[in-house]
């Protein structure tokens, strides 16, 4: 068994030291030696959208954790510091603490919490290089406190005993591992695996690090069923829409066919695929596991040979969050707007109408207060009666999803 007097010890003197040492010391070094606002400045400028959402301190925090991964991280700036005069003055404990830091790279980490072995020590398991390691982290547990989290994201330091947080604590209550391959790939479609992610991350951990912006957006259900995108592309020359009239019922635009498989077409599922003529491809496509599942067994049935393994499965909060930090619209459904009718003026007014109503809502929500639904009624311009209805409504499922957090 550890001897977790012994790590506590070591974590805190570590941190003490890095308090001094970092903190106080190197980061406003290596920004000065190494010029270093001049090449952050504008990475943090391209997201000012998103960080100016933030608490007003968290960007400040998060340039400190973008220096401090320059100076630690593999290769480093920190070995070429350790010989310059400005580092003589330090004592002796606190340049073999360097020394140390040098040979062991700090590194951002995607990880879940496998264990709680001791108060605030975690076993935690990065979710892309597959890597377990003891994490000693108070700003998890104070998290925890406050919020779940199913997925985090956090750069670590090694002290010889265990691994240890620096800076920003990443918490996502609804982001899964392939959220983030999701939206590793929308940043830099080049990224084929997760040896590629790791590399980019690493390269450039600042748009991964506005990921916080989605951190506090709850888990999409509808009743029992979570809601997914989950989709897959295949190439085909050819395709006999004929063989699949008992199971898929045929629409036909521009050269693609819409096949929605039977019990499954409607709410929550939507289970359908899109042969296209021309481009000689079908689109497997759910909005849940099941009926994406279901979609490629009705599909199977009929003589095809389809896994079921979707190459895309991403919560739709992703594909929200995703959308708001890259400044663009992510299209999942090219293939669905030939076969949908467009809404009317009227009906687009009330949804634009609840989303306002939502969004303000939200706000409160996510920082644990009251809305004040009759005034966010009023600024939407909704039924007063109506926006309780939806209010409660997602009040009540957030509630339902904490409490099955707090079971498990």
């Amino acid at each position: 068994m550890k001897d977790f007097d012994q790590i506590i010890f070591r974590c805190k003197e570590t941190s003490r030291i890095s308090s001094k040492v970092v903190d106080e010391f190197l980061i406003y070094y290596a920004a000065e030696r190494n010029n270093l606002e001049n090449e952050m400045n504008p990475k943090f400028a391209a997201y000012k959208h998103i960080i100016q959402e933030f608490p007003k301190e968290w960007g400040n925090r998060l340039k400190s954790q973008y220096i401090a991964h320059k100076i630690f991280k593999r290769e480093g700036l920190i070995k070429n510091y350790l010989n310059h005069t400005a580092l003589k003055r330090l004592r002796q404990q606190e340049m073999k603490y360097l020394e140390f830091q040098a040979k062991n790279p700090w590194r951002f980490s995607f990880s879940i919490i496998k264990e709680i072995t001791f108060e605030n020590f975690y076993i935690m398991e990065d979710v892309f290089s597959g890597d377990e390691f003891l994490l000693y982290s108070p700003g998890v547990t104070k998290t925890l406190e406050s919020q779940p989290a199913i997925l985090w994201f956090n750069m670590i330091s090694f002290n010889g005993l265990c691994w240890q947080s620096f800076g920003p604590i990443g918490a996502y209550r609804s982001f899964e591992p392939d959220d983030i391959f999701f939206f590793a790939t929308e940043l830099n479609p080049g990224i084929a695996d997760e040896e590629d992610l790791l590399s980019d991350l690493e390269n450039d951990p600042v748009p991964y690090m506005m990921l916080t912006a989605g951190a506090n957006y709850p888990v999409l259900f509808n009743k029992k069923e979570h809601v997914v995108h989950a989709m897959a592309e295949y190439d085909m020359d050819n395709m006999d829409t004929k063989s699949l009239s008992a199971s898929f019922q045929k629409e036909y635009n521009k050269g693609v066919y819409r096949l929605s498989l039977k019990k499954w077409e409607k709410p929550p599922h939507f289970s359908q695929a899109y042969y296209d003529e021309n481009e000689k491809i079908i689109v497997l496509s759910s909005m849940t596991d099941r009926g994406f599942i279901a979609l490629v067994e009705g599909l199977n049935a009929c003589g095809y040979d389809f896994s079921p393994d979707p190459f895309v499965r991403v919560n739709p909060v992703m594909v929200t969050t995703a959308s708001d930090i890259l400044k663009r619209k992510i299209d999942l459904f090219r293939y669905e707007r030939l076969f949908s009718k467009e809404s009317s003026p009227a009906k687009k007014e009330n949804l634009d109408r609840l989303n306002r109503l939502l969004d303000m809502a939200m706000q409160d929500i996510n920082a644990g207060r009251q809305p004040d639904i009759e005034a966010y009624a009023k600024r939407a311009e909704v039924d007063p009666e109506t926006a309780r209805l939806v209010i409660e409504q997602v009040t009540g499922k957030l509630n339902k999803m904490d409490k099955r957090k707090k079971k498990q």
